[in-house]
């Protein structure tokens, strides 16, 4: 993986510091409580992105925020022989996805340490939120994706509907960062994530910051009800 050095930690920003060591902290229980609190559908969410990213399949491919893994394999899965590299600030995360055999270096999203038009696909799974500054993220995004590739972005939603829409906020502001403080043992990080989520712009909104970025054609499709959307956005 010539193209790709690792990112030296005296230049992450603070906001990415205190973002970097939260995950560390959670990274031991991240994967068994995710599992949980999604009923694994955020497994199939992430195969579903897998193979709107794979292009031709002949990669490489980057995956933003890669924490334990997860994305990447299913890239691997879905592009068999590709070259799937992971990037992520958290060091105890990737320690977890490495164990997957997922390969991965250490790196901030925002100032990726690889050359220009290298990557078929770029993905990210419910990462934009934790992101210190979008349209430099898609601006970088795009710089390192080839004329054609694809940017495929994961999102947490909020939905609406009279019975639904509540029944999901009541789950995500209250029911799951009480359990999941619970289970890892950290109640800060999680009722961080769930206040995140108050952080996430509409689909338009990061539809139009993503055209802002150049590229050319941007869709988003709601999942489950708009609780998950999936962007993607072709350079």
């Amino acid at each position: 993986m010539s193209f790709f050095r690792e990112r030296h930690g005296d230049r992450v920003v603070p906001e990415e510091h205190r973002i970097r060591g939260m995950f560390d902290r959670v990274a031991p229980r991240y994967d068994f409580v995710n599992r949980l609190m999604a009923a694994n559908m955020d497994q199939r969410w992430r195969r579903r992105a897998a193979r709107a990213a794979r292009g031709s399949g002949v990669g490489p491919f980057l995956d933003v925020g890669a924490g334990t893994g997860d994305l990447s394999l299913a890239l691997e899965r879905a592009a068999p022989g590709a070259r799937v590299l992971g990037v992520d600030l958290a060091r105890n995360m990737l320690a977890i996805g490495r164990g997957k055999g997922a390969t991965s270096v250490q790196a901030s999203g925002i100032v990726v340490p690889a050359r220009d038009a290298t990557f078929e696909g770029v993905t990210n799974a419910f990462v934009l939120r934790n992101l210190s500054d979008l349209d430099a993220f898609f601006a970088e995004a795009r710089r390192v994706l080839r004329p054609g590739g694809k940017l495929v972005s994961l999102e947490i939603g909020r939905p609406k509907g009279r019975l639904f829409g509540p029944l999901y906020r009541f789950y995500f502001y209250s029911l799951m960062p009480a359990v999941a403080g619970l289970l890892s043992s950290d109640k800060e990080a999680y009722r961080y994530l769930a206040v995140s989520v108050e952080r996430v712009e509409t689909p338009d909104q990061l539809v139009a910051r993503m055209k802002k970025a150049g590229f050319a054609t941007v869709t988003a499709t709601p999942l489950m009800r708009g609780a998950v959307v999936l962007f993607e956005a072709m350079k």
